[in-house]
């Protein structure tokens, strides 16, 4: 059995559970001993870089960070080791419609998350789920891209609004990911989790085949299908654990810290 060598984790669902706002006890040992007998830990989240600090992590001290769905890849010391960022014209193109019907629309920029659209209904909804309302910033003056292009964006859309978007902006090919109900992920074509683990084992020299990854969401459905191992959280959805090498318990059950271990036997 080729040795793993590098463990790429979702957050939300995964190394904690939705909801919840630190891993436990059992994941955070689990993950300390795969560190001390050399595996490499990545974080890879829909989140930046700056909604994963210490206040969230709780002692878990991830040797990298694969961030915004895979557009920005940086080592523990927050050095850009790759990064994609998306179109002008795919920004503007949600800004206009989110403003037009009154969807909130925000962005996630290299120093926080910036509400472009209904801030106060993005900054209630994050801290609900997050526990950090901090995050999400008012840009609803719309200026924050003057100064560098987002890496990905997150939107509310009823499904009239995402039949009306693409009706009239498909051919840009923005990638709309949901992970709750009426509300999305947006990427760049092309662009997932996978990308940005691809990225960082050509600068680390790795192979797929010493890869493992872990998730729960849509969002992680390029990530397992690229690593060696691709293991699917027993609270995931349907179609990641229908496609995944292996289901672990959820993660209520400590499923990830299990699996480590596993790894480590």
């Amino acid at each position: 059995m080729i040795k793993i060598r590098l463990i790429a984790l979702d957050v939300d669902g995964t190394l904690v559970k939705k909801g919840g706002f630190a891993p436990t006890r059992a994941v955070r040992d689990a993950l300390k001993q795969a560190q001390k007998q050399g595996m490499l830990v990545a974080l890879a989240s829909g989140r930046a870089r700056h909604a994963l600090d210490p206040t969230v992590l709780k002692g878990v001290k991830p040797d990298y960070f694969i961030c915004a769905n895979g557009a920005q890849v940086l080592d523990a010391a927050g050095r850009q080791l790759a990064a994609h960022t998306m179109e002008p014209e795919e920004m503007y193109a949600l800004v206009d419609w989110c403003e037009d019907y009154d969807y909130p629309v925000g962005f996630s920029f290299s120093d926080g998350y910036y509400a472009y659209t209904e801030y106060a209904a993005l900054r209630e909804f994050y801290g609900r789920g997050t526990g950090h309302p901090e995050q999400m910033l008012d840009g609803e003056d719309q200026v924050r891209h003057l100064e560098s292009m987002p890496f990905a964006a997150f939107c509310n859309l009823p499904p009239e609004g995402m039949a009306g978007f693409e009706a009239k902006y498909g051919y840009l090919g923005l990638r709309f990911v949901p992970y709750a109900p009426d509300h999305y992920d947006v990427m760049s074509r092309d662009m997932d989790k996978a990308w940005g683990l691809a990225a960082l084992a050509e600068k680390l020299g790795l192979a797929r085949e010493e890869i493992a990854a872990v998730g729960d969401g849509l969002n992680d459905l390029e990530l397992l299908e690229y690593a060696g191992i691709g293991a699917a959280m027993g609270n995931g959805v349907p179609e990641l654990k229908q496609t995944a090498d292996r289901v672990l318990p959820p993660v209520e059950e400590d499923g990830l810290a299990k699996f480590v271990q596993e790894l480590l036997a």
